[in-house]
């Protein structure tokens, strides 16, 4: 049975209010991670103000007693979702390690079984009795009330420290929400600490810390409903420098390192432990240049390699300066984008491009590029220069007589023969069909032709196998040398290839040079 108090008006509305908002942050309990927290949290606070409310308008000593204890219900569990709220609120939950977990649950279960069973030791309540004029029993505290309210009182002074170290760290806009957390979940607190020191108790008949929790749901209402709290939520800073995947280094303006996240570390190695506080020239003096000075102004970017323990790391630098609201220049924060799996299917894309798909070797759009470079070289500085062009001979019998595909086994034995009896200054390449080319810088007239007829010699005695079946054939080259000003690549090659057609009329198998013809 109840009876009806103004005093219980409040508490009924701080009830409804809690519970609305317990109910409403259910809806985004799949999108956003802590909105069943925040939940929680409110039906906790919820049950506490209702219990309280329910204990004011009980008239027996009994009715009271009994909802005092069942008000322990969210009275426990209220600061410690609070606790952990603002953990996962914040990103820190790796501070909810299993002995924090474990030492949590004891305070709630702990706290409910002492004062459920109060009547055997008292260690709770000493003593329960009704003051005439007052809707809420007084008593006289047990041990373990202090124990509860150290406890509850950490709770809640860890949960205001977490948001104030959030606030630091946050945009503008975050800060706001951080503010009426803080407040919200600080003033109940404070009022009951006035209390308790101060003997400040602006409602002497009921529990200020209970009442206040109305003023405490407002506030978090208002940063839900107003400001987004649960649907627009910043991911903290400390979790995105620790757990992003490029290396960031923040300098101050005189160029020491401030800030280092883990994976930068990991790239510097052994220095990085003791990085901060050293120069930006000490701690990556071995690394290559990114154009960072402290008179630095502009934002720009660099591609570096880093050579790893298995294979060369690719990173793209990226220099900016970081300033105040007044503008000035206060430091720098290089970013290092790790772009070694872009780089290298880049680096495979250039190499496929430049390569023959067939034979593996150098291809002939790419050979010219190349040539072109070492003939003008060879003009500028007046130096002999030798091109060969070979052929495959009577290569249509063998596609023929064995099949395409033995033919492609021949161009890649041909391919690999000649190019692995060449010089490594020496460039070769598939020219077309069954033809090769090989440009031969600093070669003079002997040398050259000891190269070809030496190659001319290998493939005559190498052997292709195909089925089980060896197959033999035989090259016809021809070579030029740069002899006047006036000839152009293009005409040494065409030179080459008039002697290879020399040496194709008269037997094959042969070596002709351009001159003799």
């Amino acid at each position: 049975m109840f009876e009806y108090s103004n005093y219980v008006l409040p508490f009924i509305f701080s009830t409804i209010v809690l519970f609305l908002l317990g109910i409403y942050s259910l809806r985004y309990r799949d999108k956003v991670e802590t909105a069943e927290l925040f939940s929680l949290q409110n039906f906790a606070m919820g049950i506490w103000t209702l219990c309280y409310a329910l204990e004011l308008a009980t008239p027996t000593l009994e009715g009271k007693i009994f909802w005092a204890k069942m008000k322990y219900v969210g009275s426990t569990t209220g600061p410690v979702l609070w606790f952990i709220f603002s953990l996962y609120y914040t990103n820190h939950r790796h501070w909810l390690t299993l002995p924090v977990k474990i030492l949590l649950g004891v305070f709630i279960f702990g706290t409910v079984g002492v004062v459920f069973t109060n009547e055997i030791h008292q260690w709770y309540w000493a003593r329960i009795f009704i003051l005439p004029g007052y809707p809420e029993t007084q008593s006289e505290h047990g041990f373990y009330f202090w124990v509860y309210a150290a406890g509850a009182y950490l709770l809640i002074l860890a949960s205001v420290f977490i948001y104030v170290r959030y606030y630091t760290t946050v945009p503008k806009y975050f800060r706001r929400q951080s503010v009426l957390l803080v407040i919200g979940t600080f003033l109940p607190l404070a009022i009951r600490s006035l209390e308790d020191f101060a003997g400040w108790d602006p409602f002497p008949k009921v529990d200020n810390i209970i009442f206040f929790l109305l003023i405490s749901a407002v506030l978090y209402a208002y940063a839900l409903f107003r400001l987004g709290a649960l649907e627009i939520v910043p991911i903290a800073h400390n979790l995105v420098v620790q757990n992003i995947t490029s290396g960031i280094l923040v300098l101050d303006v005189l160029g020491r390192v401030v800030e280092i996240n883990p994976f930068a570390k990991k790239l510097i190695g052994g220095k990085a432990e003791s990085a901060i506080g050293r120069f930006y020239d000490e701690v990556l003096k071995d690394w290559p240049s990114i154009g960072y000075s402290v008179q630095t102004m502009e934002q720009h970017e660099r591609e570096i390699s880093l050579q790893g323990e298995n294979r060369t790391l690719h990173f793209l630098a990226q220099l900016s300066p970081i300033r105040d609201e007044r503008h000035k220049l206060i430091g720098h924060v290089i970013v290092l984008v790790d772009i070694t799996d872009r780089k290298n299917v880049e680096m495979e894309l250039e190499r496929l491009a430049r390569m023959d798909p067939l034979t593996g070797v150098t291809n002939r759009r790419y050979f010219f590029e190349l040539a072109e470079v070492q003939f003008e070289r060879a003009k500028r500085y007046h130096q002999s220069l030798a091109v060969i062009l070979l052929d495959v001979d009577h290569f249509k019998q063998v596609n023929d007589r064995y099949g395409h595909l033995a033919g492609d086994d021949v161009l890649q034995m041909v391919a690999r023969e000649c190019q692995g009896n060449l010089r490594s200054s020496d460039l070769f390449a598939r020219y077309g069909g069954e033809e090769f080319i090989c440009l031969l810088p600093e070669q003079d007239e002997a040398g050259a032709l000891e190269t070809a007829e030496k190659i001319r010699r290998i493939i005559e005695q190498a052997q292709s196998w195909f089925e089980s079946q060896p197959i033999y054939v035989t090259i016809s080259i021809g070579i030029s040398l740069i002899n006047d000003e006036g000839v152009t690549l293009e005409g040494l090659i065409d030179r080459a290839d008039q002697a290879l057609y020399s040496s194709k009329a008269n037997g094959r198998n042969r070596v002709s040079l351009w001159q003799n013809i």
